[in-house]
Parts: C-alpha cells; sequence; structure tokens
C-alpha cells in the first residue's frame, strides 16, 4: 500500500490509501491531461525543455514494476522527491535504465517540509537542473487569504511545465469536448508525461489531518479553459517537478505532494481540483547546503559511497593500490581501479644540465588537504619540508577541464648525485 496525502475540496484533510499495482501490460502513461488522452505529451515539448524533462525519474524497483513515486535529478547523483514517497531500491529516467539509489546515504530532510534529497550510487549523467531561488518568476506574492481550498487566485499569471511519472486516465479522452467541464479518473498505467499549468498562489500547508508537514507552497488549478496541455497530478506524481521559464533558464520551482480528490482529476471553470507544490525558493539555500561538498574530504567519501572502513584515508576499496586520500588528491574515482591519475616523473634540460621532476594534475579547489614536495638522494632518508625542491607552491596550469597541473623540480642537477627521488606527501589539514 502506498499513502497518497490528498485534501478535501471543502477543506476535510484525509489521506489516501491507494493500490500500487506492481505490474501491467498495458501502455505505461503518466499526468492527467484536460484532454484525457493518454498517447500525449510522452517526450519533451521542445528542445528548451528537454533538460527538465529528461531530469525527472520514477522511483522504483530494479526492474520498475514496483513504483513508489517520481524524483527530479537536479545535480550529480542527487535527486529531490517528496518525504512522504517511499524511497525503493531504484529509479529510471526512460523506463529501460534503472539507477540504484545508494541506500547507505540516509536521505537528508528538511525540518517539518514534504521534501527530501537522496542520492543515486553513480551519476546519471544528465544536465543539471537549477533550482529556482527567488520570488521573481515561480509566483506573486500576496493575494492569498490563508483557510481552506480552493485558495484565491492572484491575476498575475506564471504558468509553469509539470513533468511527472504517475497514472493517465481510465476513459482515454472518451467523451472530451474542448471547453467543457471535465473529470478523468486515475488509470493504471504509468509513464512519463508532461503538461503545463498556471500557478495560482503561495500557500502555508500546515495543520491536516494524517500529513504532518508544514510548508510553503504553490499551488495551481485545474482549468477547462486553458487548452489541451493543460494538466493535473495523479499518484504516484507525488516528488514530480513544476518548472518556470525565468531569463532563459527552465528551473525547478516547486516538488509534487498533494491533490485535492482521490482517484480523479476534475478540470473546470469553476468548480476544478486544485494541486500543491513545496516551493523550492522557500528552502533553495537549504537544499543547496545538504548536497555534499565535492571540494571537501568528507563530500567527496559520502558522494562516492565510503562509508564506515572504507572511509579510512589509508582504505583502498578499488584495489589499485591508491588509498582514498590520494584518490580525493588526485582526482581520481576509489571504486575504479585507474593508476593513470598517478603523478609522473621525467628529465628536464636547462643551461646544459638536466634535473628530475614530477608532474602532478588534480581538481581545481580542493580543500582540507596540502601537498608536500620531499626530495632525497636515497629511499630511507626524507627531510621534513621541501628542502631540495626549486619551488614547493609551483603556480598551477589550468589544464580547462576542472583540472590543473603542478610541475614540482628537484634543485641539485642529477649529476650532483648518483640517484636521486622526488615525491609528494599529501597531508589532511
Amino acid at each position: 500500500m502506498q499513502k497518497l496525502p490528498t485534501f478535501g475540496l471543502r477543506g476535510l484533510p484525509l489521506l489516501a490509501q491507494l493500490a500500487i499495482s506492481c505490474l501491467t501490460t498495458a501502455p505505461l502513461h503518466a499526468l492527467i491531461l484536460y484532454s484525457g488522452l493518454n498517447s500525449e505529451n510522452l517526450s519533451a515539448p521542445d528542445s528548451e525543455r528537454e533538460a527538465i524533462f529528461d531530469a525527472v525519474a520514477s522511483v522504483c524497483n530494479s526492474s520498475g514494476s514496483s513504483r513508489n513515486g517520481s524524483a527530479v535529478r537536479i545535480r550529480g547523483k542527487y535527486m529531490l522527491t517528496a518525504r512522504h514517497v517511499s524511497t525503493n531500491s531504484h529509479v529510471t529516467f526512460d523506463g529501460s535504465t534503472f539507477w540504484a539509489r545508494d541506500t547507505a546515504f540516509t536521505p537528508i530532510t528538511f525540518d517539518d517540509v514534504d521534501l527530501k534529497l537522496f542520492k543515486l550510487i553513480e551519476d546519471p549523467g544528465i544536465t543539471e537542473i537549477e533550482l529556482h531561488s527567488s520570488d521573481a518568476g515561480d509566483d506573486v506574492s500576496s493575494g492569498f487569504s490563508g483557510g481552506r481550498p480552493p485558495f484565491n487566485l492572484i491575476s498575475t499569471e506564471v504558468t509553469g511545465t509539470l513533468v511527472g511519472w504517475g497514472r493517465g486516465s481510465s476513459e482515454n479522452g472518451s467523451g472530451f469536448v474542448e471547453g467543457d467541464d471535465q473529470t478523468w479518473t486515475w488509470a493504471n498505467t504509468y509513464s512519463k508525461r508532461w503538461g503545463t499549468n498556471r500557478i495560482d498562489s503561495t500557500p502555508a500547508i500546515s495543520g491536516l489531518d494524517d500529513y504532518d508537514y508544514s510548508y510553503t507552497g504553490l499551488s495551481i488549478d485545474l482549468d477547462s479553459d486553458a487548452g489541451t496541455d493543460e494538466a493535473g497530478l495523479a499518484v504516484h506524481d507525488s516528488g514530480s517537478g513544476i518548472f518556470v521559464e525565468n531569463d532563459g533558464i527552465w528551473r525547478l520551482a516547486g516538488i509534487a505532494t498533494l491533490v485535492t480528490t482521490d482517484g480523479s482529476s476534475t478540470f473546470g471553470s469553476s468548480e476544478q481540483d486544485s494541486n500543491f507544490f513545496v516551493r523550492i525558493s522557500s528552502y533553495a539555500s537549504e537544499i543547496e547546503a545538504a548536497i555534499p561538498d565535492l571540494n571537501t574530504l568528507s563530500g567527496w567519501k559520502t558522494d562516492h559511497s565510503l562509508y564506515n572502513a572504507d572511509a579510512d584515508n589509508d582504505a583502498d576499496t578499488d584495489g589499485d593500490g591508491i588509498s582514498q586520500l590520494l584518490e580525493y588528491a588526485l582526482g581520481g574515482d576509489p571504486n575504479v581501479n585507474d593508476t593513470s591519475i598517478l603523478p609522473h616523473s621525467t628529465l628536464v634540460e636547462e643551461n646544459g644540465n638536466q634535473y628530475l621532476e614530477l608532474s602532478l594534475t588534480r581538481p581545481t579547489g580542493l580543500t582540507g588537504i596540502s601537498y608536500l614536495p620531499q626530495t632525497s638522494s636515497d629511499l630511507n632518508n626524507w627531510p621534513s619540508d621541501s628542502s631540495g625542491i626549486v619551488d614547493a607552491s609551483p603556480t598551477p596550469s589550468d589544464n580547462g577541464d576542472g583540472t590543473e597541473t603542478l610541475i614540482y623540480r628537484r634543485s641539485q642537477a642529477v649529476t650532483a648525485s648518483d640517484q636521486a627521488f622526488i615525491r609528494i606527501e599529501v597531508i589532511e589539514n
């Protein structure tokens, strides 16, 4: 069983318990369109919105036979969904490739907000989605009188694009007449679909029976005069996104949480359903702060799913002989055996003499560690500082790909000693 939070059209809160259908041979469809058609809006509406369409996933098991809701990938391995959505073992963005959730990563929640951040094992490699972080563009900030739904509408119209993996309509558009009020019952079919709707207000959501969340929200109404792409939420659209365009960029404005009617969606001119979202701009700074900083050692370890003993600086989970601390310092992946990241030495000639140099490439912006170049004429006696190195802090050369290269040179020519060695010691600050 899955609980889809709802509240009644006359303000009577209720929490509907909806059966999860795990297996179906019917075509997979999602969101409820005003037209009721299940064959529409199954791919991105245009190139400008391709990234936001691609970013929405179904929260599911490893085969997609069991679904819990939707989620939005915002950056790297990190995804947002509604807190009431049960996090299953995988997500899928296209229905065929399944990405495993990092079950050792405890989802991050935000006080009493129906919102949480969870993590995948691998980065799906799709375009990052910006969070809408200002009032302009996702709503207007006046005109809401509080109370219960339906909420007061606001004259300023801001249309967002919804993308979700919920149910389609049972009727599949049968009997539809454009301009008429229409009620569609939810079918047992799933896929990703987009639609549009106007953001009408920013209600404060709190004090609902069987729904222990409080937050600033966004609301939309299901209108019958807004075109056939007008869309509403259904079960398993919880955790999906509504996106708005601002300054030419489509950003995530809300995460879907609530509907006013269980089991159907009514589009109308005066009597219609409403849907609700967590307003992202109210929590954007908290969300950003919750995403691990990959330029810190602790954030890097979390991002690479290194926990407990695997997170020890001396651990070597991929067996390539490079410790976790060195993997971080050299921009490696601790879960991929790869010795190509190691520094390499060479002999360079200057004024007729040859010198030993060591070249090191690292990610830019790393914090929490220091690099100490050292040189010795044997492998047993190393100085505690960088004596014998021409420049212990050379100016890095930017490689233009997020990495930089540093070159350390031994000050003595190779002819001054029978043998010479140079190394870099990485120290956690």
